[in-house]
């Protein structure tokens, strides 16, 4: 839809959820900060969460979108690695653990099962690649693909932690670190 006040819930609905949650947000709240009128926001949402729903599934799908595009482009494999990584730690920037509550615990919502299900595409996409770039010689044979997506999980939990975070100037820095670690280890050789 290419309506600015669409677009402007859709923007204001996202910041206030991810700050704040799904049920603490109102839909006044909403109307406030997006600058449009309760009869414009149920013009286009018959509730908050449709509009949540709206918002989850955007977002959603705009990663997998981003991780399918690293997969096919013609970036090398590290450069792809970091992108993947890049990805998936901006997915989860600024959402509240209010919002990942609310996910969990309104099954209503239906978002756990977006979650679950856009999860396991983007897994598997990251399977394929993983076993393909084996395949090519890329990987080493004798590391189980397995492992290598468990460490990359490992490398993602990173950027939660603030302490090793704020020894980096920006969070890109602790990816190209991470990356680095990943294919050169600690030595120089």
């Amino acid at each position: 839809m290419d309506n600015p006040k669409y677009h402007s819930i859709l923007t204001t609905g996202k910041s206030l959820f991810w700050k704040h949650g799904i049920k603490r947000v109102t839909v006044e709240e909403i109307c406030r900060d997006a600058e449009v009128s309760k009869m414009t926001f149920y013009k286009f949402f018959p509730n908050k969460y449709e509009l949540a729903r709206t918002i989850w599934k955007k977002v959603m799908e705009e990663s997998l979108a981003k991780f399918r595009n690293v997969v096919d482009s013609d970036l090398d494999f590290r450069e792809k690695i970091e992108e993947m990584l890049l990805i998936k730690q901006q997915a989860g920037k600024d959402i509240s653990l209010e919002f990942i509550n609310d996910v969990y615990k309104m099954p209503e919502l239906g978002l756990q099962s977006q979650v679950e299900k856009y999860g396991n595409q983007s897994f598997q996409i990251f399977m394929d690649f993983l076993r393909e770039s084996q395949n090519s010689g890329l990987i080493r044979k004798e590391i189980k693909v397995e492992f290598i997506l468990y460490y990359f999980n490992l490398m993602s939990k990173m950027f939660d932690d603030k302490e090793l975070v704020s020894h980096y100037e920006k969070p890109e820095d602790l990816i190209m670190e991470a990356v680095n670690f990943l294919f050169y280890g600690l030595t120089l050789k």
